[in-house]
């Protein structure tokens, strides 16, 4: 990478971990920012050495939701450090779902199959109820939000990732 390319992947990456990680209450009492450091750091390297090269090329639904569940299998040996003793389905996808979207934005990878599911997407699919996405602990709840996101992507001929992304701009 390039000093510039690490700069823009290094924003890059506090932006999605501002956006998965700061409401969602993850660490346990007590951990030092050594200690936090040394976890993301840890899913900077899984993402980008194990998942983001699938993504140079499309991705189906079922592998990307496989690739969450990898990251929330991986945060398994962080257990100490982390508040639940895992990140949840919802918080992994968050990051996951984000870190692409930027990434995708940038030209970087292929389109990713989902976008990042957040309370605000919820709200302008009118979805009911609202499902607090830092505590969804497995995919069915959020399989469900983008299906309900897909009719509507349908309807206005956009790919899921097209249509999160104009929903994006407009609020």
């Amino acid at each position: 990478m390039t000093p510039q390319q690490t700069f823009i992947n290094t924003e890059i990456w506090i932006l999605t971990f501002g956006g998965a990680f700061q409401r969602a209450n993850i660490y346990a009492e007590n951990v030092r920012e050594n200690q936090r450091k040394a976890f993301r750091d840890a899913l900077i390297h899984k993402v980008e050495k194990d998942l983001l090269p699938q993504y140079e090329s499309e991705v189906s639904e079922e592998k990307h939701i496989q690739n969450i569940l990898e990251i929330v299998a991986y945060s398994h040996e962080h257990t100490p450090i982390l508040k639940p003793g895992q990140l949840y389905f919802g918080v992994a996808q968050k990051l996951l779902n984000l870190y692409l979207k930027y990434q995708w934005c940038l030209g970087n990878i292929a389109q990713p199959p989902h976008f990042p599911v957040d309370r605000i997407i919820q709200q302008k699919l009118k979805f009911k109820p609202i499902i607090n996405w830092t505590s969804m602990k497995s995919e069915e709840k959020y399989r469900n939000i983008i299906e309900c996101a897909r009719k509507d992507a349908e309807e206005k001929g956009v790919s899921l990732a097209e249509w999160e992304l104009e929903e994006f701009t407009r609020r």
